[in-house]
């Protein structure tokens, strides 16, 4: 659940009829990575970017405004289930689009074991994006697929954005087999940190 520190969220629905802040459930028919996308057809996606946080002097301390040089968390997590042998990557990408770019994944949880099983997951990172440095740069933690978890580790593909606008994510899932293949999402979420 969201707490007080909410930037944006967006959950899972039963029905096409809830709002583009609603993510259905993901039935895979293919093994490549997909953007998952809302109950309009369009890339499910967070906005960090244009959201209204802190205004700030352009001198130091502050960088400039909302989330200049500020502290984020994004977290994706839900219920997935395989009906064969299936590893299952949940990743973070930077971006407002239905494409995959791989260059552009924040965090990922890597291939995890979902062997016809029904299993939880989660993936959270905290970020830092800067207008000086125009990067993303943060740490992955509290992450698992299945109760598998998944190391704490550095940020190393470090998203180049240019524009503070340009802090947008979506949710990319991959399925290695489509038998029987379902995820669910409980929320994608951004807070301050």
């Amino acid at each position: 659940m969201p707490n007080a520190n909410l930037i944006e969220r967006l959950q899972g629905g039963t029905s096409a009829n809830q709002g583009p802040y609603v993510i259905l459930a993901y039935v895979p028919t293919v093994t490549t990575a997909t953007v998952l996308t809302n109950q309009q057809g369009n890339a499910a996606v967070l906005s960090v970017g244009t959201t209204q946080y802190l205004s700030g002097s352009s001198t130091a301390p502050s960088y400039a405004l909302n989330f200049d040089g500020f502290a984020f968390k994004l977290r994706i997590s839900g219920k997935v289930t395989t009906g064969a042998s299936c590893n299952v990557t949940v990743a973070i990408q930077q971006g407002n689009t239905t494409t995959v770019t791989a260059g552009n994944t924040v965090a990922t949880t890597g291939a995890l074991a979902v062997n016809t099983a029904s299993g939880n997951f989660q993936l959270e990172c905290t970020c830092i994006w800067d207008s000086v440095g125009q990067k993303i740069q943060g740490v992955i933690n509290e992450s698992w697929v299945n109760a598998t978890a998944v190391a704490t580790a550095v940020v190393t593909n470090q998203v180049a954005v240019t524009a503070q606008s340009s802090l947008t994510f979506v949710p990319v899932i991959t399925f290695s087999a489509t038998t029987g293949a379902t995820m669910t999402i409980s929320e994608f979420v951004a807070e301050t940190v």
